[in-house]
């Protein structure tokens, strides 16, 4: 058993006991509504807000909400509002750190700060996690925000900054997808090498508790009709993988926002590899993305299957 849309996450995490999150930058009526969502379902509580406290305000109570169940904190710019949530998850004031309405660079200036940051991994990517009704369980793209063009180094961390999510979601042995534009290696193509790299570190344990195949054309890695037609046969990642690494942002970017706008999918996304969950949403994302990225946040704090 494994946990395979946002349905199935939302009961189990909806089991859990609430905790408190800190949003930087929570003037947004789609941010608050995120939490107002997560509080209603009983994961969050107490939710620390930093930003213009009077525009929260406002906002809160054009919500119908209880201004006093609210922790909210002044800042004077987006710079000062991330520090001052980053600064409440060193102070162990919450345990999930979520992105409201400010541009991505302050949000990770502060997180990857050397003094005063959380990051844990040498190197912080990003995840976002998709259901739709054309795939038969989750499938997430990696990292589509962070990382412009990742090295064979940096995409193995890539892969192994997910595995908290993979195990919150009952899933032990998650399948990789690494994709390229064909299938075979081609020295002139850096992504089939890299791709080919990856995957017998994988079957030489270098990189553990996964299983990894490519280079994988789109087409192969997402079915295994199209694998047969290849004379793709032995892959145990073609037509089911988790997880599609992508050659780089601008792809992994391009193949989330079409799964989207095009795929009709739910989604969530995060920053992996660092200290506690990072939530990061697109600043066009509604309440209910935004609640499906502290579902998956949730469930990784716990730290072990939900299933």
């Amino acid at each position: 058993m494994f946990i395979k849309n946002f349905i199935e996450l939302k009961e189990a995490v909806a089991k859990l006991e609430p905790m408190r999150v800190v949003v930087a930058a929570a003037e947004d009526e789609r941010v608050i509504g995120g939490i107002k969502l997560a509080k209603e379902l009983g994961i969050v509580k107490s939710p620390i807000l930093t930003g213009e406290s009077k525009k929260i305000k406002k906002i809160i109570e054009s919500l119908g909400e209880d201004l006093s169940q609210y922790d909210i904190r002044e800042s004077s710019d987006d710079a000062e509002a991330a520090r001052l949530a980053v600064s409440a998850i060193n102070n162990k004031e919450a345990r999930i750190l979520v992105k409201g309405k400010l541009e991505t660079v302050y949000y990770l200036k502060a997180i990857l700060d050397k003094e005063n940051g959380i990051r844990a991994s040498e190197v912080l990517s990003n995840l976002t996690m998709f259901e739709m009704e054309s795939y038969h369980k989750f499938i997430a793209v990696t990292d589509n925000a962070i990382i412009p063009f990742p090295t064979l180094s940096e995409k193995k961390v890539i892969i192994e900054n997910t595995k908290p999510l993979w195990t919150s979601l009952g899933i032990n042995k998650p399948k990789v997808a690494v994709l390229s534009a064909i299938e075979l290696v081609n020295p002139k193509m850096e992504a089939t090498v890299d791709a080919a790299c990856l995957t017998k570190m994988a079957e030489r344990g270098q990189i553990k508790g996964f299983s990894v195949d490519g280079p994988l054309s789109y087409d192969i890695a997402i079915s295994l009709t199209c694998a047969q037609r290849k004379h793709i046969t032995d892959s145990l990642v073609a037509g089911d993988p988790d997880l599609l690494l992508l050659p780089n942002l601008e792809a992994a970017n391009i193949l989330g926002k079409s799964y989207k706008f095009h795929g009709k999918a739910e989604s969530g996304g995060l920053i992996l590899g660092a200290k506690v969950p990072v939530v990061l949403n697109s600043r066009s994302d509604s309440a209910e993305r935004r609640l499906n990225s502290m579902l998956m946040a949730r469930a990784i704090v716990e730290n072990r299957s939900l299933v």
